[in-house]
């Protein structure tokens, strides 16, 4: 529980993603009438208020728990971000930034325009201290459980925030992400590994071989060493570090190889009897990647490093992703991440809340 605070509030972007109001305002809805343990929990829905509105009237939902923010006009997933949120200062995902920063809401949710989103954020909230850059954080399935909550997800960082990072940015990417896996995972000692070319220390780009050494030398810091791509998947680090353009392709690669594999089955279902017995043994196995591999069972990527606890949602997002999106956001107050991160940076410990 945040201390000194009786309620939480999160500021939701109703406009953004291609499912929204609907799917937006349905996972608020059904969040509303939840218990919450602890601080109680509202949800400020920001966007087109009679759009908002008609689509609750549908809905079952608590009434006190949920206030309507209008914001007139919201950005398109084809706009260029930059040029967008400098011309509607009044858009959605704008406005909802606005409010957090103004102390309205705790934590945003947008599953908006990904580059409006972290530009909003960047420009309206600061970097906790000792934070060189903010960094989008995405969890990917792997083999091993890890931690307390038996975690299947490896998060990987930085996957789009910016383009390039030094050597000092993929440090302090180790350390947030470290933070991070300790209280989503509740793995107290989450390995850390950097992305290259090569295992050997030598090898790769002149930020990647100083990251490295930086990576090694930190004490607060389980470094496991550099893993090439092909290791990513066996999930032999719980948090990979590389540069956002890197794991921007990184990221998107392995959504697209899990598409490829049941494209891949299902063809063959169809060409041969002989495979489709095959594939009926595999049913098990395929169907637990699929539910592995489902963007939805996580809710949305953390961008780490501001000084508010912003979560960003896949655009294809519906109600079942924005509601785990809303857990993760209302977990990520109550641990205090920000400030948890920011005692990272600074290699003090800190008890784990939440």
């Amino acid at each position: 529980m945040v201390a000194g605070r009786e309620s939480i509030t999160i500021a939701v972007d109703a406009m953004g993603g291609y499912h929204a109001p609907a799917e937006i305002v349905a996972a608020v809805a059904e969040a509303s009438l939840r218990r919450e343990a602890g601080a109680a929990v509202n949800f400020l829905l920001v966007g087109d208020e009679i759009a908002m509105t008609e689509a609750l009237f549908e809905l079952d939902h608590n009434s006190e728990r949920i206030h309507l923010y209008h914001a007139p006009t919201v950005i398109g997933m084809g706009e260029r971000a930059r040029s967008a949120v400098e011309a509607r200062p009044d858009a959605s995902v704008v406005q909802a930034c606005s409010l957090v920063r103004q102390g309205e809401a705790d934590a945003l949710i947008s599953a908006g325009h990904p580059g409006a989103a972290v530009l909003s954020a960047s420009r309206q909230f600061g970097l906790v201290p000792g934070a060189r850059h903010a960094a989008l954080a995405s969890v990917y399935p792997t083999p091993r459980l890890r931690g307390e909550a038996a975690d299947p997800f490896s998060l990987i960082l930085d996957v789009g925030a910016s383009l390039r990072a030094t050597p000092d940015e993929l440090l302090s990417f180790g350390l947030m992400g470290s933070a991070y896996a300790r209280i989503v995972s509740r793995n107290e000692r989450p390995r850390v590994a950097l992305l290259s070319t090569s295992r050997e220390s030598t090898m790769g780009t002149p930020e990647v071989v100083e990251a490295h050494e930086l990576l090694s030398r930190h004490k607060g810091i389980n470094f496991y060493g550099n893993i090439e791509g092909h290791e990513i998947p066996r999930g032999l680090a719980d948090v990979v570090v590389c540069e956002g353009f890197v794991g921007d392709v990184v990221i998107k690669m392995l959504e697209g190889v899990s598409e490829a594999a049941f494209d891949l089955a299902r063809s063959a279902y169809h060409e041969k009897m002989a495979w489709r017995m095959g594939l009926s043994l595999l049913s098990g196995g395929l169907q637990k990647l699929k539910q592995l591999t489902d963007f939805e069972a996580y809710g949305g990527a953390p961008l780490l490093g501001l000084d508010k606890v912003v979560i960003l949602c896949h655009p294809r997002s519906g109600r079942r992703a924005v509601g785990n999106a809303l857990r993760l956001a209302i977990k990520n107050v109550r641990a205090e991440l920000p400030e948890a991160i920011a005692a990272s940076l600074s290699g003090e410990p800190r008890a784990r809340r939440g």
